[in-house]
Formats: structure tokens, sequence, C-alpha cells
């Protein structure tokens, strides 16, 4: 049996297209092992994962302040080792990275005990961990049309992100009911990504009451695990009262997304593949301090493409208007959705595992068959 060690944790748009591949190589017959981080987030996310196993490695962010800067280079020293002696247990067929720095410790492992090694990059710019040890992997993965000079010739390897076999659309009168929300009103989908976001959130509870005078039920994701599902009525101009729902996570994304006419969301590279999958019109507003502005490359590359909309954070005093206009333009919504689709296109996933059964499995399985004849 083939094996995988698969370095995913941090958050979800790291942790979920990790999870995404494990659930290809073990369809194909592989053993996978998930190194996730220690927060909520990674153990929340993969309650409902049984078929995989997983180890929490100690690892933060590098920061140049000197306390920080200390605690890095602790995680990261403690996590190599870590790595080190389970790679020597184990004896993977391969270590996969998905980016962040909860990945770093598992990829220098492998990189160190010469086991082929690939790095996904998810973000339209590289992220700090990919520009680092890209030149020393045997792949790396980037999106569509972005290149990394750091990378040897001939190991870039264009491609979408791996979405989980859960994330597919649904009919979205009957996800509404799933829901409890009126399938004859328009609904409005708010979050942040997985761990939340406070601007959106503080939107989201100023807008509800006004936006229910519309008839438009509101679904907020706050990122705020502790938090319980809250239900609140809102009178309409026309009708019964407009339910709107409060939660604080929920791990059945395609139901949310299929069930919603319009999303606002961050534009983490997990988000929006996920809104692309389910075709869910949005407006993208991107995390003004993600290292590199990132967000904002991935969600321009969308918005270029017709998927959505780009709304930057200085500018949310015109959200409200954007949304009351947009979720009420049905041929607009079509539109975007059709776009989507198109974004949406192929299955990363297979294509990854084919690729690292061709490419690092069998140049390994070669290497080893040439050192046996010698």
């Amino acid at each position: 049996m083939k094996r995988a060690l698969i370095a995913c944790g941090g958050t979800g748009g790291h942790l979920a297209p990790g999870i995404a591949l494990a659930e290809e190589l073990v369809s194909r017959g592989w053993s996978c092992e998930l190194l996730i981080s220690k927060k909520q987030v990674d153990a929340q996310l993969v309650k409902k994962y049984r078929q995989f196993e997983y180890d929490s490695i100690p690892g933060c962010a590098m920061s140049f302040s000197p306390v920080r800067f200390s605690k890095f280079l602790r995680d990261l020293f403690s996590g190599v080792r870590i790595c080190i002696r389970k790679i020597r247990k184990t004896q993977p067929d391969a270590v996969i990275g998905f980016g962040g720095f909860s990945s770093a410790s598992a990829l220098l492992a492998g990189i160190f005990t010469k086991i082929p090694v690939a790095i996904h990059e998810a973000n339209r710019v590289p992220g700090r961990v990919t520009r680092l040890l890209s030149r020393f992997a045997n792949r790396v993965y980037l999106p569509t049309d972005v290149y990394l000079k750091s990378v040897r010739s001939g190991r870039t390897f264009n491609v979408g992100m791996p979405i989980r076999t859960e994330i597919e659309k649904m009919a979205k009168d009957e996800a509404k009911r799933l829901l409890g929300f009126d399938p004859n009103r328009k609904l409005l989908l708010v979050f942040g990504g997985s761990q939340g976001a406070r601007s959106l959130n503080e939107w989201m509870a100023a807008s509800m009451e006004p936006l229910a005078l519309d008839s438009v039920q509101m679904l907020c994701l706050t990122g705020n695990r502790e938090d319980e599902a809250e239900e609140r009525m809102y009178p309409a101009k026309a009708g019964e009262p407009v339910r709107s729902l409060i939660l604080g996570f929920s791990d059945q994304m395609a139901l949310l997304l299929s069930a919603a006419d319009l999303a606002v969301s961050r534009s983490g590279a997990g988000s929006i593949a996920e809104i692309a999958r389910c075709r869910t019109p949005s407006v993208f507003i991107p995390y003004p301090y993600a290292a590199d502005d990132h967000q904002f490359y991935n969600a321009k590359r969308v918005t270029d493409a017709g998927g959505g909309l780009l709304l930057n954070h200085e500018s949310m005093d015109e959200l409200f208007e954007l949304v009351r206009i947009t979720i009420s333009d049905d041929d607009g919504l079509r539109e975007f959705e059709s776009c989507l689709e198109a974004i949406d296109g192929i299955d990363a996933k297979s294509i990854i595992a084919d690729d690292i059964e061709m490419s690092l499995v069998s140049s390994k399985s070669a290497s080893r068959t040439e050192v046996g004849a010698r």
C-alpha cells in the first residue's frame, strides 16, 4: 500500500484541499496521514473524516518580533524532529504540503530524508513557505498562469484547488427548505472564511433588519465556534416576517452555498473554489491585511472572468446598496452562475493524484530499482 504524509493544517483553506486529495488517494488504495495544527478550526473540521489518520504538530507564522520569531523557530525545529521520526517509522512514498507554516516542518523533514516532496499553492500570490521551499520540491502545484522562478525547470504543474467530494451543488429550493428558509424569498449568505471576519459580522448585524424589509433572508457564519445557533425574525414590507439565522460554524458548506442566492465573502482560495463549485454569485471583500494582498488577486481573477463582484474593504459603506441591487437582479445572478461554471471546470484532486502517482512515486520507485540493480 502506498502511503502519503499530507501537511495541511492552520486554516480551512489549507485543510480542506488536503482532505480532498486524501479522499482521492484513499480511493486509489493509498493510506494517508494528515498533519494538522493544534487550532480549533482543524479539530472541528476533521471530526467527520474518520477514514484518515491524524496527528497535530506545532507551528506558527513567522514574525520578526523577537519573541514571536523565537517561538516560530522553536515550533519549526520541534515539528521537523517529529516529522523526521514519523517519516523514518512509516516510510511514506510522498510528503505533500498545502502551504502555511503548519506545513513547513513536514516539507523540511521530507527534503532532509530525501522523500519526494510536493507543494500545493492555492493563492495567486504564493505564500512565504511556498516561495522558500519550492526550490527543493520535486513538484510545485500552482494556479493557472502563476509561476515561480525558484522552482526547478520542469517541476511546476499548473492546476486548481482540490475540492472535497461532499462539495457539490444542490437544488436551491431544496437547500433552502433543509435550512428552514422560505424557497420563494432571496437568501443572502455572509461568511468570512473558516475563521470568520469581524467586519462582515458587524455589517450583517446592522443589515439584517433593513434587508428583511425587502424580504431578503440572511444566513451568517460568524467563525466563532462557541456561538450557538440564533434565529431572528424581522418584519417585511409585504407578507410574513423574514427569518434570519446566525451560526458560529457549519461543516455543511455545500448546503449553505447552494441555498444562497448571493454570498458576501472574503476571498481565500478555498472559499472561492467552493463558491465556484456550488455556482454561488458572490461579492468578494478581500481581507486587507492578507500577506502580499493575495486575497485581492484571488478575487480579481474570478471577477475579471465575470464570476462575481469585487469590493475593497475600505468601501464597505457601499455594500448594502450593492447587495440590495445585485440580489434582486435575476438575470445578473444567472450570468454570474454561468461564469462560475466555466471557472470551476476541472477535477483538480484527480489530476494532482494522477501526477503524484506518475511523477513523484514512479520516479522514486525507478530510483530504488536503479540502486538495487547496482
